[in-house]
Formats: structure tokens, C-alpha cells, sequence
């Protein structure tokens, strides 16, 4: 086989018979040039001289010897006027500008000079797989003996002789290493220890808001660390494995933490690092053990906080022998005879005309407290 190929490549009239052999049995032009360079090899002959010939044995036009020295130079893409190409680009969504930009360098250069941005990000990433979605166009590769399952929008089901993560990361990376891209809200759900992840994200990634759910704390460290300060305003976070209180202190000394408005975190709040929350709006979150008399600390606190709007504490009362009404006494709230399950309470913050109104609700051994300062 590779001696015949030698013989047809070697040979331009050869070349041209194998050319007329696709045009008359009339097949889709751009498989036929597929078969050709399976047949010839990819560097035989580029897709617009291919395009010519083809064209030409198809209209029964069968000259060998041709002369195209007198022709006219055809047009590639690369003649259309920039303003079109840029007009093109108004029409394309993210990812479909991000297949454009692959086709050559100059191309890649005029798509570059336009910021992309994204909605939103989700990667998920896991023992059998990784899957992506970018705005509302989802991607997959999935495990199995043959391989991998590649899925691609607009493309047929494949099979890949390749890792997942390779394959899978081969189509991603592009993306996220694109300049200027802007993307609203990440999402990152990595449960999978590999090495083929240390450098998922480019440094800095801009972006506003993330959600971040990793087996272990430092892998979450890392991906938060890729985020630019500053411009990341909300993170939720959540993790796998143990955690020490010198890895919570670490996140807490992130400037990532310390210049966002907004968290959103499973990992329990000691009430002596309440401080630490002072420059936040709004913030989410679990309480570690505490005593009743705490719930009142955490209310002088908060009352300090010049930027705070609202919060939700959630704490477990399992096994801790106090109920809604013994923390709505020492927040020295109003409580009324009989059961309770909520009780409301507004709380005037000393030397000012603004309030605190918690919302106390308890439900399954849990107290669920929301706070609100009321201007």
C-alpha cells in the first residue's frame, strides 16, 4: 500500500487519475478529498488545487495538461475585507468563534482582537469522565474499553483511541487559554487526584463569580488561586477531605477572599473568625460548636460591618442541649409562651438609625438563621 501511494504522489498525472476517479463516482467533494489523502498521504496536495481538478473532471472537462498559469489568482478567505470577517464574528456564538480562530494564524490574530466572553463555564471532571459546558452547549468524554466517547455539538458520536483527559482537555484548553476571555460564573466539580489537571486553569483567570467543589482542600486552594483578585466578586466553595484549621486560616489570607463581596461556603465558621467576614455584603455559611452566648457576639459583630447586607447561618442543634428559644433569649429577643419553630427580631445597631432583623427557624435539629440589615 505505501508503495502504491509513493507512485500515485511521486507522478502529478497519477495524481490527477486518482482525482478523476472520486469526480466520477460523484461523491461529496470533501470526503473525496479525505479518501484522497488516506490514499496519498496529507501532503500531497492542498484542498483548493484538489478543489480545482475535482471540479473540473466533474463537468467533463478532462484535460491532464491544463495550463493554469493564465488563470486568474482564485480568492481565499483571507481576502475577505476585515470588516466582514468582523461582521462574520457578530453572527457566531463563543464557541463557534472559537473553531474559526483554528483555522489559521491570521485568522486567530482578527478573533483575538475581539474579547470572547462566556455566561457561564461548568467543568465537571470525575474517574469515568470530564464533561464541559460553555453557555448552553455541552461536551463530553467518557471512559470505555475502545477508548473514549467523544460528544461535540453539531458532530457525531466518536470514538477516540485516546485517555479521556488528553482527548478531553485537547478540546478545552483551547478555550480557556483564549486572550480576553471573559466568563461571568466557573463552575468546578474535580473529584479526580491526577496530574493531567495541574494546569486546567491559565493564571490569571478573569472572572466574576465561582463555584468551586474539589476532593480535597488543596486542590480547591489552587483552582480559587487562578482567579484574579478583585475582579472575582462571589465564591462559593466546598470540599473533600479533612480539613484543619490552618486550612481555613489559608483560605481566609487568600486575597481572592479578602476581595470578594460575597461567599458561599460548606466549610464551618469559627465565631472568633466572624471578623475575618467584615468586608463582605453577603455571606453563607455552616456554624462550628458554639455556646448561646456566642449568638450575641456574632450580632455585635456583624452590627460593625460597614458593607454587610445579609447573611444565612445554619448551625446544628443535635446533641448540643439548647433549642430556637434558648439562642432567641440571649440575643435577648421577645419569646412567647408555647412551642416555637420561627421567631423574628429586629435589633437597632447602637449610634445609628439601621437595623438587624433575624429570622430564626428551626426545622430537624437545625436552626437556620438569616440576617438582614434594614437601612
Amino acid at each position: 500500500m505505501e508503495q502504491l501511494s509513493a507512485v500515485i504522489k511521486n507522478n502529478n498525472h497519477n495524481l490527477k487519475t486518482a482525482i478523476l476517479y472520486e469526480a466520477l463516482h460523484k461523491k461529496p467533494i470533501f470526503d473525496s478529498y479525505r479518501k484522497f489523502c488516506n490514499l496519498v498521504g496529507q501532503d500531497a496536495m492542498e484542498y483548493p488545487d484538489f478543489e480545482f481538478w475535482y471540479y473540473r473532471f466533474y463537468r467533463g472537462e478532462m484535460d491532464f495538461d491544463y495550463d493554469r498559469s493564465a488563470d486568474p489568482t482564485p480568492k481565499t478567505i483571507m481576502d475577505m475585507p476585515v470588516k466582514l470577517m468582523y461582521k462574520i464574528m457578530e453572527n457566531l456564538d463563543t464557541v463557534e468563534r472559537t473553531y474559526l480562530r483554528s483555522m489559521n494564524q491570521s485568522i486567530k490574530d482578527i478573533v483575538d482582537s475581539r474579547p470572547l466572553s462566556f455566561e457561564k463555564i461548568e467543568i465537571i471532571i470525575d474517574d469515568a469522565g470530564m464533561g464541559w459546558d460553555l453557555d448552553e452547549k455541552k461536551f463530553i468524554c467518557e471512559q470505555n474499553e475502545k477508548g473514549c466517547l467523544v460528544e461535540i455539538p453539531n458532530f457525531p458520536h466518536t470514538i477516540k483511541d485516546e485517555y479521556f483527559l488528553t482527548k478531553g482537555l485537547k478540546c478545552l484548553s483551547p478555550v480557556l487559554n483564549m486572550p480576553n476571555l471573559k466568563v461571568n460564573h466557573i463552575f468546578l466539580h474535580i473529584i479526580k487526584d491526577t496530574v493531567y489537571l495541574n494546569n486546567l486553569l491559565p493564571i490569571p483567570f478573569h472572572v466574576k463569580s465561582v463555584s468551586i467543589l474539589a476532593f480535597d482542600i488543596h486542590k480547591s486552594l489552587e483552582l480559587l488561586s487562578a482567579m484574579n483578585p478583585g475582579e472575582l466578586e462571589s465564591i462559593s466553595f466546598d470540599t473533600g477531605g479533612i480539613i484543619t484549621e490552618e486550612d481555613v486560616l489559608e483560605i481566609y489570607e487568600t486575597e481572592q477572599f479578602k476581595q470578594a463581596k460575597i461567599i458561599d461556603s460548606q466549610i464551618f465558621l469559627e465565631v472568633d473568625n466572624l471578623r475575618r467576614f467584615s468586608h463582605l455584603e453577603s455571606f453563607e455559611c455552616p456554624l462550628a460548636y458554639s455556646e448561646p452566648g456566642d449568638f450575641q457576639r456574632i450580632r455585635d459583630m456583624i452590627s460593625t460591618f460597614k458593607q454587610f447586607k445579609s447573611c444565612k447561618l445554619e448551625r446544628s442543634e443535635y446533641g448540643n442541649h439548647f433549642d430556637i428559644r434558648t439562642v432567641a433569649e440571649a440575643l435577648e429577643a421577645e419569646t412567647p409562651f408555647g412551642p416555637l419553630k420561627t421567631i423574628t427580631y429586629r435589633y437597632r445597631i447602637p449610634e445609628s438609625n439601621e437595623f438587624l432583623k433575624f429570622k430564626i427557624k428551626e426545622n430537624e435539629y437545625r436552626l437556620f438563621i438569616k440576617i438582614v440589615k434594614i437601612r
